[in-house]
């Protein structure tokens, strides 16, 4: 603080002080001489006049005293009024952090759509809010209740989604809070298993006839040997037709 503004603030408190003294001197004068005026009159009476010539006086007294010491203060470079000086403007840190609480308040308040009772989903304490005007609320199992604004139209009204996000991923639209519930309790989609062979049979007397070297357990083996045997004899019958015909040449 510079000498000049310690200066200010001392004429300045001395200036409103010595208003606040005329204002009540001439308050008290006018309430005094009314209650004395009117000796005549009930004591009632006396007491409310005096109270009202009082009021009167102080209001006078007031705009007589601004009009007089405003010069007085342009002169002496004080403030006209003996306000507070304003305050220091907002930094980027501090207006980022009001829209991140913003955010969270907003999406309490919206949640009233979803528990119409009022229940922890409106409540701003269990919400927190992020520069982009999401905001997000822990859920059990590690999920969370993301709420996403909606551009404003032009009425400066918004609408905002809110969003069950699963696994760090999966995101699913939610508009009541038993929906919200029995999302929680379904189980989440498993991941997805290789494919099997569409030629193998998923057959557990085949695997077991497979393990035991059973035949009859397994067709797809079964149909194999069948196969080669029949294989064989044709084979044989061309050797021996083959036989012939060389004997015949």
């Amino acid at each position: 603080m510079t000498e000049q503004t310690t200066r200010a603030r001392l004429l300045s408190n001395a200036l409103d002080t010595a208003d606040n003294i005329a204002i009540a001197a001439a308050a008290a004068a006018a309430g005094l001489t009314t209650y004395r005026t009117l000796a005549a009159r009930p004591t009632e009476t006396r007491f409310t006049l005096a109270a009202a010539a009082a009021g009167l006086a102080a209001c006078l007294a007031d705009q007589a005293t601004t009009q007089l010491r405003r010069p007085l203060r342009h002169r002496l470079g004080v403030p006209a009024y003996g306000y507070a000086s304003a305050a220091a403007a907002p930094s980027r840190e501090q207006l980022l952090a009001e829209v991140a609480a913003d955010a969270a308040h907003r999406a309490a308040a919206g949640a009233n759509g979803l528990d119409r009772i009022g229940g922890s989903l409106t409540e701003a304490a269990n919400w927190v809010g992020a520069q982009d005007g999401t905001a997000t609320c822990e859920l059990p199992g590690g999920a969370h209740l993301l709420c996403v604004p909606s551009p404003a139209d032009q009425h400066g009204y918004s609408t905002r989604t809110y969003m069950l996000v699963r696994d760090g991923e999966q995101q699913i639209r939610v508009s009541s809070i038993s929906e919200l519930v029995a999302l929680l309790d379904s189980p989440t989609a498993d991941a997805a298993q290789p494919a099997d062979n569409e030629d193998q049979a998923d057959d557990p007397w085949s695997t077991l006839g497979e393990e035991l070297a059973i035949a009859e357990l397994c067709p797809t083996a079964a149909a194999d040997e069948d196969q080669a045997a029949e294989d064989d004899e044709d084979d044989n019958r061309d050797q021996e037709a083959e036989a012939h015909a060389a004997g015949l040449l």
